[in-house]
């Protein structure tokens, strides 16, 4: 018998999130319809999966954009986060029922944090699968981006979101590459579970995420953030941020493949996805079915 609770047959709820506040540039604000124009739903589908498409989270129109120190476009995020946690709650109070967010920016991570720490009964987990760490701390002499800071916001008590922080233990980064030193440091003393590229490699690509997954509790509720920059730049050239070293094509399917076929997913957001250095959606494709293969029943 498996030591994993047995969960109802999944739905997934598609949901795009058309806002950047979190990020620095802006004009990339409606990413998730290259998704729909690359058939997502179908795709779905097509590999057994119950889905449906529930529209956009609505975001008001008239949030600041400004370089104003420490986060970029404040309140803008917080009040995005405040509107995607409010659109899944109903969806999260039904078992088998999952949030499936696209066309996000990395700190959507928070309010989708939010709305499932309300929600679940047990401890909440965030597998951050990311080409960066992401755990830029908040500073009055400089502006980051609120996606720049997202980890350190996600396990620190601060006024910028409802909260509570999720202690360091509860949120594992996977796949990043090249974080700052200070990051990086930071990250290791507080506790955070790491497994950078090179650490993947090293133990392989299925290890790695078996190893990830026995390591929380089976009575969990798991989020899993996948930007798109932890893929390598030949492979993923309209990532956000792209990087040129990564996980290939291959290699992430083999991740997602693993984590998210395990039972105590709760929610799944693709952020990070630049639609305007996609010209003919090649990439759009390639991301469906990714997406579809790692869900397919």
């Amino acid at each position: 018998m498996s030591e994993y609770p047995v969960k109802p047959r999944r739905t997934y709820h598609v949901l795009g999130v058309p806002l950047r506040s979190g990020s620095l540039y802006p004009g990339n604000e409606n990413d998730a319809q290259a998704y729909r124009d690359a058939q997502l739903l179908a795709r779905l589908k097509a590999a057994g999966c119950e889905a449906s498409d529930d529209g956009d989270v609505s975001i008001p129109s008239y949030l600041p954009h400004h370089q104003v120190p420490p986060i970029r476009n404040w309140p803008g995020p917080r009040i995005a986060w405040d509107c995607v946690s409010e659109r899944i709650a109903p969806c999260l109070q039904q078992p088998g029922h999952i949030p499936l967010l696209i066309g996000c920016d990395c700190s959507v991570v928070v309010g989708t944090t939010q709305a499932l720490v309300r929600a679940a009964p047990k401890d909440v987990h965030v597998l951050y699968v990311d080409g960066d760490l992401d755990a830029a701390v908040p500073d009055p002499t400089r502006c980051h981006s609120a996606a720049a800071a997202a980890m350190w916001l996600l396990t620190h008590g601060s006024p910028f979101w409802a909260g509570p922080p999720l202690r360091p233990s509860q949120v594992t980064a996977i796949g990043w590459n090249g974080a700052p030193a200070s990051e990086q440091m930071a990250a290791e003393q507080a506790g955070l579970g790491l497994l950078s590229l090179a650490e993947v490699r090293r133990l392989g690509v299925l290890a790695a995420a078996q190893r990830t997954l026995e390591a929380i509790p089976a009575s969990a509720s798991i989020l899993v953030h996948f930007d798109i920059d932890v893929l390598r730049k030949q492979d993923m050239p309209a990532a956000y941020f792209p990087h040129i070293d990564g996980l290939s094509l291959p290699e992430a399917a083999e991740l997602l493949g693993t984590l998210l076929r395990d039972p105590r997913i709760r929610i799944i957001e693709g952020a990070e996805f630049a639609a305007l250095r996609d010209f003919d959606q090649a990439y759009a494709r390639r991301l469906v079915d990714l997406l579809a293969e790692a869900l397919k029943t």
